[in-house]
This record gives C-alpha cells, sequence and structure tokens, in this order.
C-alpha cells in the first residue's frame, strides 16, 4: 500500500462551522470501478492526486499550526519551532477501524507524533498540557521570587 501524504497548506484551516459545501469528485479506483468521493465540511486538502489509486490512499484532513517556541540550535541559534501543532484527519477507506473514523494526530514537538487520537484521548492531552502550564505559573512565581531576591525583576 502506497501512502498518499497531502499538501500542508500554509493558512489556518477553517473552523468547523465553514459554510463552504463539501467538494466531491469521480475517483478511478485501482483494479477498477469507480466511486465518487466528498470531503468531509473541515476538510482543506486539494486532493490533486487523489482522481484515481487505491481506496485506503485517501486522507481528509485539515492542518492546524503549533505554536512557534524558540529553540537553541547550535549551528543556527534560537530557531522557532511549532509546539503542539496537528492534522485533523480521516481515512475514510483505512483497514485500522480507529483511522476511518474523524481523529487528530497531535505533533507535540516537530517530527514527534501522538496518531489517531480519539475525542476523549485529545481531551486528557489538553488536560495534561494544561496542567502542565499550571505548574509552569508555579515555577515562575518561583522565578519571581527568587529574582527578586537578587535585586532583578526581568
Amino acid at each position: 500500500m502506497s501512502i498518499v501524504s497531502p499538501e500542508r497548506p500554509t493558512a489556518q484551516a477553517p473552523s468547523s462551522a465553514s459554510t463552504t459545501p463539501p467538494r466531491s469528485w469521480l475517483r478511478s479506483i485501482d483494479g477498477g470501478g469507480q466511486i465518487i468521493e466528498a470531503c468531509p465540511s473541515y476538510c482543506t486538502d486539494h486532493h490533486r492526486n487523489d482522481t484515481d489509486g487505491a481506496l485506503d490512499d485517501l486522507q481528509h484532513g485539515a492542518y492546524f499550526d503549533g505554536t512557534p517556541m524558540p529553540v537553541f540550535h547550535p549551528d543556527l541559534g534560537a530557531v522557532a519551532m511549532p509546539v503542539l501543532a496537528g492534522r485533523l484527519n480521516v481515512d475514510p477507506y483505512s483497514e485500522d477501524p480507529n483511522r476511518r473514523l474523524p481523529h487528530v494526530t497531535l505533533e507535540p514537538w516537530q517530527d514527534e507524533v501522538m496518531e489517531t487520537l480519539n475525542p476523549d484521548q485529545f481531551a486528557q492531552v489538553i488536560a495534561q498540557v494544561r496542567a502542565q502550564c499550571d505548574r509552569l505559573d508555579e515555577v515562575h512565581a518561583q522565578l519571581v521570587a527568587a529574582r527578586a531576591k537578587y535585586g532583578q525583576t526581568g
């Protein structure tokens, strides 16, 4: 089976309240036959290369941007790296039943992936990140107090 990787658009994906009608096209299936394929409302994939192929190669989805964070690179200095980027995705003909339902593929850090998160699993990740942010707030308060002892605030 070959994998089709849709191009990542540069713009933000539209909200789920988008009024854009779903796109559809006639798709030739490897081995014979055709199917009319329609994008879900959230899909921003261009599908230019999806006019033919194996059914299980097809994906629908929308990327969402991560927050750029300045990270030290030994050759380049500080480089903005996206944190918590990902894709709302569905692989409608996948052999994996978890992929046939809409799911999130989260990229907590560039090139590190948490795949096929269902709504409950994604909510758990969000809660964990939120809890970590609460912990970072505590550490920030400790840092401010420690710097105050040195007469430094910024």
